[in-house]
């Protein structure tokens, strides 16, 4: 019996080094590509070419299995493969849309098993990239909610009449004033990171506001040395605490918060709502600070902070610059009664769920909007945010990159813009 334990133990070493030896091998392969036009120029039944590179940088002359799948908006199947490449060596894949939409292009990089190969911080190698057909026709798949206005007019009205009040505990910090602040708001407070830098004139400085995306973690306080930053919290709770407080909310309370169709049937319910109250209650206190300018906010963020960039600056209305990243909640649910490809993440589709999709929210914004986003993110599908842009006011710009998905992409990117004349 030892025995056999022994070489038990010895065979799962040498499948863990091989294992390492083989993620560190393979961190060095990268993906590039182009299409033969503008990727965002293709009409409907035009031949979309996608012309695909992989090499890798340690080892130039090594061959690189690959398997490939490419598909569209238009409820095509799903077209898969397996090949070859090597630098310098172009891989072509073709295909067209029927209807206005986007197709997806993508490739990843596997062993001689077909299994997935991944980079040293655990990221698939693969291509992620796309193509749009007739984008200028991709409009928002459900109707807006005839009482949108009137629901959010309710909410800040509400929020207005609540009055101001803050809790505000300074950290210590060489360059900048930093406090941990707690506004009461409409539910739960608002809880936020306060940065401004130290010996700030009146009125001297600009407003940052930051909005984080899905998830329960520990947030930092921004820092500007030109601005007053404001990082505001996503849910109700201590910041800068370690890393288990946060996980036993992930695990509790807060697991799969706001997508679940049971808890979105009802708009004056729904958790997005009291988040869009929370960020503005924040931002109202903000407003108030003897170092703003009185004239320049500026709202960011990525993801569901994106999300809450366009409803911010459409219920306040002193907001001036929009900077929405991989906005979320833009038409996510147009798979349900359209062939448009899915969100991979989402709330579960109610009615309710429209009085909270940016395609909507951003006819109201007044503000200059710059949007940036991935071909090949499908947790916020390019067709989503495309319906989202052509909802927008002139003057709106976006910027896609190629070879991107939700977490980003890398310097193989090749960059796309859209843009709103005025």
């Amino acid at each position: 019996m030892p025995k056999v334990k022994f070489l038990t133990m010895k065979r799962n070493i040498i499948i863990l080094l091989s294992a390492f030896v083989a993620l560190f091998l393979n961190a060095e392969i990268k993906f590039s590509g182009t299409c033969d036009k503008d990727a965002l120029s293709y009409k409907c039944g035009e031949n979309m070419v996608f012309t695909l590179y992989a090499e890798d940088t340690e080892d130039p002359g090594r061959e690189i299995n690959v398997k490939w799948e490419i598909w569209g908006d238009d409820g095509k199947a799903i077209t898969k493969g397996e090949t070859v490449m090597k630098k310098g060596e172009p891989f072509v894949l073709e295909t067209s849309l029927d209807t206005p939409g986007f197709a997806r292009a993508r490739l990843f990089a596997v062993d001689s098993e077909g299994k997935q190969l991944y980079t040293k911080k655990g990221r698939k190698i693969c291509y992620e990239g796309g193509a749009g057909a007739d984008i200028a026709k991709i409009r928002s798949s459900k109707k807006e909610p005839v009482d949108f206005d009137a629901f959010w007019a309710k909410q800040v009205k509400e929020l207005k009449a609540l009055p101001l009040k803050v809790d505000s505990k300074k950290v210590e910090d060489p360059e900048f004033d930093v406090y941990d602040i707690s506004v009461d708001t409409i539910g739960t407070p608002a809880k936020a990171w306060l940065s401004i830098p130290k010996n700030a004139a009146e009125k001297s400085l600009p407003l940052k506001v930051f909005f984080y995306g899905y998830g329960v973690g520990k947030i930092n306080p921004p820092k500007y040395k030109d601005a007053i930053a404001l990082g505001v919290e996503r849910h109700t709770y201590e910041l800068g605490q370690p890393k288990e407080y946060y996980q036993k909310l992930a695990k509790g309370k807060l697991d799969k918060f706001g997508l679940k169709a049971e808890d979105l049937k009802d708009k004056e319910k729904v958790y997005y709502k009291f988040m869009i109250l929370r960020d503005l209650k924040a931002l109202e206190y903000a407003k108030t600070l003897p170092q703003w300018d009185g004239k320049n906010i500026s709202v960011n963020g990525g993801s569901m902070g994106g999300f809450q960039s366009i409803f911010v600056a459409m219920l306040d209305k002193d907001v001036s610059e929009c900077n929405p990243h991989i906005p979320w909640m833009t038409d996510l649910w147009a798979s349900v009664d359209t062939p448009r490809s899915p969100s991979r993440f989402a709330p579960e589709w109610t009615p309710d769920m429209r009085y909270f999709d940016c395609s909507f929210a951003i006819k109201r914004v007044k503000c200059p909007v710059k949007i940036t986003a991935w071909l090949g993110d499908y947790c916020c599908p390019p067709a989503g945010v495309v319906a989202t842009f052509n909802n927008a006011p002139k003057g709106t710009h976006l910027v896609f990159g190629q070879n991107g998905e939700h977490n980003g992409g890398d310097v193989y990117k090749a960059e796309y813009r859209y843009e709103k004349r005025k």
